[in-house]
């Protein structure tokens, strides 16, 4: 499985993911290196975790050292997926640069900090999804270019989950192959699918964000878009409770 639990690990409220190599402290929902979780878990949660209860823990795991994530951090600038055993929050992302923080002071920090003179408001994307997998020295906080995707072990995955896989590493191979000195920071999940980035180069950003924004609603847009809400929700409700044949074949055909 990715995500490991066992007696020994609820005892002391952590679980362990396999793909990462990580002790994650679901207290706090971030890692711990295995040479803190002692002092994390006595200090922060006043958990006894004694010397035989880590040594059948880290035993045979192979699990991330310390020196090793901080390598992992400094080479790591987006996630592909959803870390299993992390924290999710929504936040902001420089635009200039892809820091990421959930606190809108910290961004207008980091503008006062590296880029003086540049408006904060008009080069921040807002609601980003993003993890900080670590705390302390080895807090980062990173996009998250994919959403709707989880982590998968690829060596026991469900078919789905391998498809899954296999999309992202297409993605991956796409964007190696373009020949542009891309930076994945500075990408989304939709735009990272859509290839806007390329489509959208050169164009006034601020003039495409005023086109795309939502509609108010004054707007007879807004109207439109409740209609149809309440259109597909009808039918999303009478397919939930209605002929369990015809939701079959409906299925088959998709």
């Amino acid at each position: 499985m990715l995500i490991v639990e066992n007696e020994e690990l609820r005892k002391i409220e952590c679980i362990i993911n396999e793909k990462m190599k990580w002790i994650i402290c679901t207290r706090c929902d971030r890692g711990i290196p295995p040479e803190y979780l002692q002092t994390h878990l006595w200090t922060k949660h006043k958990i006894d975790c004694s010397d035989d209860t880590l040594n059948s823990i880290i035993t045979g795991r192979e699990l991330m050292t310390f020196e090793s994530i901080k390598a992992w951090k400094k080479n790591t600038f987006a996630l592909e997926a959803v870390i299993g055993g992390i924290a999710v929050e929504t936040g902001h992302k420089c635009i200039e640069c892809g820091h990421c923080t959930p606190v809108w002071g910290s961004m207008t920090d980091h503008f006062v900090k590296n880029h003086e003179g540049k408006d904060a408001r008009e080069c921040t994307e807002a609601d980003v999804q993003m993890q900080a997998p670590f705390g302390g020295e080895l807090k980062k906080w990173l996009e998250i270019i994919d959403s709707s995707a989880m982590e998968v072990d690829e060596e026991n995955e469900s078919a789905w989950d391998a498809v899954k896989v296999l999309l992202a590493k297409k993605r991956r191979r796409a964007r190696a192959s373009t020949g542009r000195e891309e930076n994945v920071r500075l990408l989304n999940g939709f735009v990272a699918r859509t290839r806007w980035d390329i489509l959208i180069e050169g164009h006034d950003k601020k003039q495409l964000r005023a086109l795309a924004a939502i509609a108010k609603e004054k707007d007879p847009l807004h109207k439109v878009m409740k209609v149809s809400e309440k259109y597909f929700t009808e039918i999303s409700d009478k397919l939930r409770v209605g002929d369990v044949l015809l939701r079959r074949k409906i299925e088959s055909e998709g």
